[in-house]
């Protein structure tokens, strides 16, 4: 495979993680030919069956990453489906995917804020107030005691970083 950019290979890693590594090979076909494709091109270029090929092409245009034309064969008669990645799409995915990632980690930091939690000193299982009180302070596994959370404020200031993060990155993404 070729070697790829910072922002290309993020953007591969996050159709293999949303979609598959099959995904990410289809899309790496289209991006590397740097034209639009047949599923047959594809297959060539991927070693991939055909349905492998079309259930990831129909799952990354579903999901935005492309897009498709059809075209009547001149001598079968029959329909082609030629695939290109969707450029204009591709920063509205990765926006959106920033702010649900944004979302989660707000509400992350909210249950965090408004918990207090204890964790048992053998295998690290949190439980809020509520939960240990139930419990009486003891580890429902194995019977220890359970202890405060001491890595509390180390967790809030980490959620917060990552929410600060993310929100220069969507500030800074919409005023460009």
């Amino acid at each position: 495979m070729a070697e790829y950019s910072g922002e290309v290979e993020k953007l591969l890693l996050m159709i293999e993680r949303l979609v598959d590594q099959d995904a990410r090979k289809v899309f790496e076909a289209l991006l590397e030919e740097g034209k639009e494709l047949s599923e047959y091109d594809i297959m060539d270029k991927t070693g991939l069956r055909g349905s492998v090929v079309r259930r990831s092409l129909n799952i990354l245009a579903e999901k935005g990453f492309v897009t498709y034309r059809r075209v009547k064969h001149p001598e079968k008669g029959r329909i082609i489906f030629y695939w290109s990645i969707n450029y204009d799409g591709i920063p509205a995915i990765i926006e959106a995917r920033k702010r649900a990632a944004l979302e989660k980690l707000r509400a992350l930091l909210q249950k965090e804020e408004e918990n207090t939690y204890y964790v048992c000193p053998l295998d690290g299982t949190r439980y809020t107030f509520e939960e240990a009180l139930e419990y009486e302070f003891t580890c429902p596994r194995c019977g220890s005691m359970l202890e405060p959370d001491e890595d509390r404020e180390i967790r809030l200031e980490i959620l917060r970083r990552y929410v600060s993060m993310l929100e220069a990155d969507i500030s800074g993404a919409g005023s460009g």
